[in-house]
């Protein structure tokens, strides 16, 4: 079975923003996700900022990040000088057009390294549709499916870390993707999925 993941193995880094890694955290194996990624796995210092004005509401996000750069699993990177015009454009404007700092220098990153950009949320990923089209965008469901990270678990465990970042943290997922997370997640689990809309949660998937 060909696989769903539109990743593939050119060696080039891979941006993660914030919700992806709380997404990665929230399956419980995110070093072995990681770990069996091809390419360097970078995070911006902006989404560090981020993650860690999170802690201050009892969230764990930073330190599991700050875990999967100790062993080298995740590179901690700057944004360089010539991603700053960019970011500003993206942060500066009007609601709609803007994102937030993770996001923002994020996007940034990949538009000046070639990396590829992790994002989930749905304005990002259009407005790198609309103003970045050489920025190639996967999301968490992307890195989920991914061959290699597939191959790292059993049926269960593959099944559970999905589960578990639908459930723990409402992971978003592309229309593309319902079928394959339906049949990982499996009918009985599906209803406590609150971040899947309605008619997938109750089954009305179309094969």
């Amino acid at each position: 079975m060909s696989s769903i993941s539109c990743l593939v193995e050119n060696g080039q880094p891979i941006a993660l923003d914030s919700s992806v890694i709380v997404n990665l955290n929230a399956t419980g194996f995110a070093d072995r996700i990681i770990g069996a990624l091809v390419g360097d796995v970078v995070v911006v210092s902006h989404v560090f900022r981020e993650l860690e004005r999170g802690e201050q509401n009892g969230y764990s996000d930073a330190a599991g990040l700050r875990a999967l750069v100790a062993d080298g699993s995740v590179l901690r990177m700057p944004l360089p000088s010539d991603a700053n015009r960019t970011f500003l454009e993206l942060v500066a404007g009007s609601a709609a057009d803007t994102l937030g700092d993770g996001e923002a220098a994020t996007i940034a990153y990949a538009s000046v390294s070639g990396a590829w950009v992790a994002i989930d949320e749905r304005k990002a990923r259009k407005i790198c549709a609309t103003r970045f089209n050489d920025v190639r965008v996967v999301s968490t469901v992307d890195i989920l499916a991914y061959p290699s990270v597939v191959k790292t678990f059993t049926t269960k465990e593959l099944s559970d870390a999905i589960f578990n970042a639908l459930e723990v943290a409402r992971m978003q997922v592309q229309p593309h993707h319902f079928n394959w997370i339906v049949r990982q997640v499996g009918a009985e689990r599906l209803p406590r999925c609150n971040s899947l809309p309605r008619k997938i949660r109750e089954g009305q998937v179309a094969e």
